[in-house]
């Protein structure tokens, strides 16, 4: 079977014999909303593209007499909306734009937005001139060559209507955000290149030139920092109707999976650990279905199909990178919220905030802004609503949490100043600990990072920043896949780490973690036999006594010690 690895041209997809999983219903449900100009955000490598290609080869003119090559074996082939084909298609894509300096980024997005006008004109060359093109070349400003070209439109296509699809419209300005933040604040101020572009397009939404817009992203904070610039487009990410409009869901993954030959007596087993990899992401706590990233389910499937095995690295490179970026937007405004955040999610599993519904660089932020920043960018999903409001946020999956534990320990060395000779010294650690279950090593560690904390730092420290620092030091070996706080017959283990899919050992480990202030040092035999008495009902679980070369240990620190290490059997 062709997987679409790596491919976003929906007409590749669609006349060349790839998998596809239909999308084509929500063309309906698009057109039936009351807004014509949509924003849909959804994290990165989730399918934004193909979707956009989707739809400028449904409503572009040019493609009406491809309609049954293209759509007729889809639902929207066998149900045609009346739009179908009515548009000229102006496809913009903002993933390339450079962000050195001010300069660079208006020359770069001014050039980009040329270039995509020249490929409309060539597109539809029969409606337009040398003499257009030229002039286009002459403009020296986005909003000055959107002005232009409005106006070429107007000459040369009466009575048409323009279909725009913009493509990562944010993704230059996120880029901004984390280097430049006064810089992103001057591109979308009152007399910014980027909100005069986006007030050029909405004046001609009122002409009726503009019919309909459509445009993909990561997050809010760009559109909602153009506030009166582009105030007519509507954001629908968050429409339940609209929630399983990108990735998979569970049942299309199992029928992927079984595409690419994992049996029916194998499927349970193979489910349980992409689960933990791929899926996760929910965007509405009402919402029937928890998604799968589709870039990383296609990346298992097209390995699995072709060594019927695992891969050597479950995260693909190319998503690794990508998703790497975003890390760098962390440290907006400091990076004291999103540490505090990712502390809570790794040690207790997740964190609660109200959903920012507009975000604003003329306030200081607040710790909830940056949980809607993460939740916007895939960093964080929906667990559900507890009583109270608000929203409980986790990690999604294990890609994620990876993400999460080796940003948290690159922090950790550099505010305790060691040096990176420290990974090496994590590996063999791990190595010791999944071959001879031998936790000397990676105690030392453990103990060494607690002890060169700061004094405020220390000052604070506490259980959960224990579970953290303990979870972190763990993941840049890629031997143990870590959970935290696992549900165990509605009892929870601290950490639970058992080996990835790729990488035999001969032990994994379950923890219980404690930690006593040296003030307290006396209740040390207290907080252990605690510690062992959990454990012990823990091993008495189903789940548990499945996991083989299973090691578990009750450990206290008091201070940066570890004053009690004992394995529970």
């Amino acid at each position: 079977m062709k997987l679409p690895y790596g491919q976003s041209n929906f007409k590749t997809i669609a006349t060349e014999g790839f998998y596809y999983v239909d999308r084509t219903t929500f063309i309906e449900k698009l057109e039936g909303l009351a807004s014509r100009f949509l924003f849909y955000l959804r994290p990165r490598k989730f399918g934004k593209s193909l979707f956009i290609s989707m739809l400028g080869y449904y409503y572009g003119e040019e493609w009406k007499s491809e309609f049954s090559s293209l759509f007729g074996k889809y639902y929207i082939g066998k149900n045609p909306t009346p739009l179908v084909n009515r548009y000229l298609v102006l496809n913009f894509d903002f993933s390339g734009i450079l962000t050195d300096t001010m300069e660079t980024v208006l020359r770069s997005f001014t050039v980009a937005v040329k270039t995509d006008i020249q490929r409309f004109f060539s597109t539809y060359r029969g409606y337009f001139t040398e003499e257009d093109r030229n002039a286009i070349e002459k403009e020296r400003s986005p909003d000055e060559v959107m002005r232009r070209f409005f106006d070429i439109l107007q000459r040369a296509v009466p009575g048409k209507q323009l279909y725009i699809l913009i493509d990562e419209y944010d993704h230059f300005a996120n880029e901004l955000i984390a280097f430049h933040l006064e810089d992103f604040r001057q591109i979308v101020s009152g007399n910014g290149f980027v909100r005069k572009f986006y007030e050029v397009i909405k004046e001609e939404t009122k002409t009726g030139l503009v019919g309909r817009m459509f445009v993909t992203g990561v997050s809010p904070v760009t559109v909602d920092s153009l506030t009166s610039g582009f105030n007519i487009g509507k954001k629908v990410s968050l429409e339940l109707p609209l929630h399983d409009m990108m990735g998979f869901t569970e049942a299309e993954a199992v029928e992927m999976l079984s595409h690419v030959g994992v049996r029916e007596g194998q499927m349970p087993v193979v489910l349980d650990g992409i689960r933990n990899w791929y899926n996760g992401y929910l965007f509405h706590p009402d919402a029937p279905n928890r998604l799968y990233n589709p870039n990383m389910l296609i990346y298992f499937g097209d390995h699995y199909q072709t060594y019927h095995q695992y891969p050597e690295k479950m995260l693909d490179d190319n998503i690794a990178s990508d998703y790497g970026k975003i890390r760098r937007i962390l440290g907006v405004g400091g990076e004291a919220h999103s540490l505090a955040i990712l502390e809570e999610v790794l040690a207790q599993g997740e964190t609660r905030a109200v959903l920012t519904s507009q975000f604003s660089f003329d306030r200081n932020w607040i710790q909830d802004d940056y949980a809607s920043l993460l939740f916007y960018l895939g960093m964080l999903t929906v667990q559900g609503k507890p009583v109270g409001g608000g929203w409980n946020f986790r990690a999604p999956n294990f890609v994620i949490k990876q993400l999460y534990y080796e940003y948290f320990v690159e922090t950790l060395r550099q505010r305790t100043k060691l040096k990176e000779s420290m990974y090496g010294e994590i590996s063999r650690a791990v190595v010791s600990m999944s071959v001879d279950n031998d936790l000397k090593p990676f105690l030392h560690l453990v103990e060494k990072v607690i002890g060169r904390l700061s004094v405020r730092d220390a000052r604070n420290f506490n259980e959960s920043n224990l579970k953290a620092i303990f979870a972190a030091l763990l993941v840049p070996s890629s031997v143990f896949l870590i959970r935290s706080e696992v549900e165990m017959e509605r009892r929870f283990v601290d950490l639970l780490c058992t080996n990835l899919p790729s990488v035999p050992v001969n032990w994994n480990f379950a923890f219980e973690l404690k930690y006593l202030k040296k003030k307290e040092a006396a209740r040390l035999e207290e907080k252990a036999e605690e510690a062992r008495a959990q454990l012990r009902e823990y091993l008495q679980t189903d789940d548990l006594r499945r996991v083989s070369g299973l090691a578990a240990y009750a450990i206290v620190f008091v201070g940066s010690e570890a004053k009690s290490v004992e394995q529970v059997k």
